[in-house]
């Protein structure tokens, strides 16, 4: 089976992720503790964005992981 990774994603879903990452680094957080600033920055973007908590979280995450795999070489931009 090829590879497929970045490839499932369509651009609004890839643009998606790129404003809750904008929010995430824009959001004030904990500078003393990396856990409770994580955490603190995920529940402002979801609030900006209107999600849950959880659907905040994974928009984050499948950014960082797009944003490695690219890096990798594995997807595209």
């Amino acid at each position: 089976m090829p590879e497929r990774r970045g490839v499932q994603a369509t651009e609004e879903v890839k643009a998606e992720w790129s404003t809750a990452y904008k929010f995430y680094l824009r959001a004030p957080g904990d500078r003393y503790d990396k856990k409770k600033d994580r955490t603190a920055r995920i529940d402002y973007v979801a609030q900006e964005m209107k999600l849950t908590r959880k659907q905040a979280k994974r928009r984050i995450r499948n950014y960082e992981a797009w944003q490695r795999n690219i890096k990798k070489g594995i997807a595209t931009p």
